[in-house]
């Protein structure tokens, strides 16, 4: 039953915050959802159920205007790094850090106004000992794009091909954005730089200055007694969820740059639950996740870029990996949208 729960509180939060013409009533989906979360208790059909959710997902997939992508996304999250290690080879153990992040664009960083929330964002963020893994997830053609494309070479890779680092794309945006998100006594008490980028930008150098610049939130004297929570020395994401929570800044116009404080959460609890696995030195790698395994652009396919981009995998073939977990009811579930939103 708790798997069960799961699952709805997963789908439900997802599903309608990605709809935007609702074929459903709010109270009638709440009231399947309601339904299906009590499945085990009343002995009702497991499998029905998966089912309607299953032809939701994938109805609003071919309704016009409804980003049902999205929902994919979030059912994708926890097979992500398994998906891939069954169709490529990983030199370490893969592990999967965060999602969304924001890359730094290489022009603004050059006229010095690249550090804002804005720009392309990538869907997955995945790491291992050698590198970080940028993974973009496709669901149709048209939105496998060559502008797209280009503006990851331009960002993640020096003009030699060679790929940049995730401090240099990620961690020195992440730390701008935090910078400004919490007004002036945190942004005077906020680490100090330690260098310079080719274009005189003072920037960050380290994982460590990630670490401070989170725990610097949690000290009262920035926030508040009503968000009194004690700084943490684990679970950097959750204690992060729920200083967000508390404080509403999910809500509240101007306050949403501060959800970044979770990403950094999560970024902190790769660091300490893999003591060799670091961020900010370490190489980018880019994948795309698509329907067939398509290329997004011939340019990838140059031998300058052959140790940035790693290359295009199958959500179809994902799709057969999970139907081999017959005891997972959520990978068949996946498993299933995925065969019904793209032809085999």
């Amino acid at each position: 039953m708790n798997f069960c729960r799961g699952v709805m509180g997963l789908f439900l939060e997802t599903f309608l915050c990605c709809r935007k013409e609702e074929s459903l009533s709010i109270n009638r989906l709440e009231n399947s959802i309601i339904n299906v979360a009590s499945c085990t208790s009343e002995g009702v059909n497991m499998t029905e159920q998966m089912n309607k959710i299953r032809k939701w997902i994938v109805n609003d997939y071919f309704t016009p205007n409804i980003k049902a992508e999205v929902i994919l996304d979030t059912l994708l999250t926890p097979y992500v790094t398994e998906i891939l290690k069954d169709q490529t080879a990983f030199k370490g153990e893969l592990h999967f850090i965060t999602k969304e992040m924001s890359v730094l664009e290489s022009k603004e960083s050059e006229q010095g106004s690249g550090y804002g929330n804005r720009g392309t964002k990538i869907d997955y963020v995945l790491g291992d000992e050698e590198a970080i893994y940028l993974v973009e997830l496709k669901t149709t053609g048209s939105s496998i794009n060559l502008e797209q494309a280009d503006r990851y070479l331009r960002n993640c890779c020096s003009k030699n091909g060679q790929p940049k680092t995730f401090g240099q794309v990620f961690g020195n945006k992440l730390l701008s954005v935090m910078k400004g998100a919490f007004g002036d006594t945190y942004e005077k008490s906020f680490p100090q730089h330690l260098k310079f980028d080719k274009w005189g930008n003072s920037v960050w150098d380290g994982d460590k200055a990630l670490w401070k610049a989170f725990l610097l939130v949690f000290r009262t004297r920035h926030l508040g007694k009503k968000y009194d929570i004690d700084e943490p020395s684990e679970k950097y994401a959750e204690a992060a969820r729920e200083l967000i929570r508390r404080a509403g800044w999910t809500q509240k116009d101007g306050a949403r740059s501060r959800k970044y404080l979770y990403t950094a959460g999560q970024l902190l609890d790769y660091l300490h639950d893999h003591p060799k696995c670091m961020l900010w030195d370490k190489p980018l790698k880019l994948i795309y996740l698509t329907p067939a395994g398509e290329c997004p652009s011939e340019e990838f396919k140059k031998e300058v870029y052959r140790d940035f981009y790693i290359g295009s995998f199958s959500l179809l073939r994902a799709s057969e990996y999970l139907k081999k977990k017959q005891e997972d009811e959520l990978a068949l579930l996946l498993s299933g949208i995925i065969e019904d939103m793209f032809p085999i």
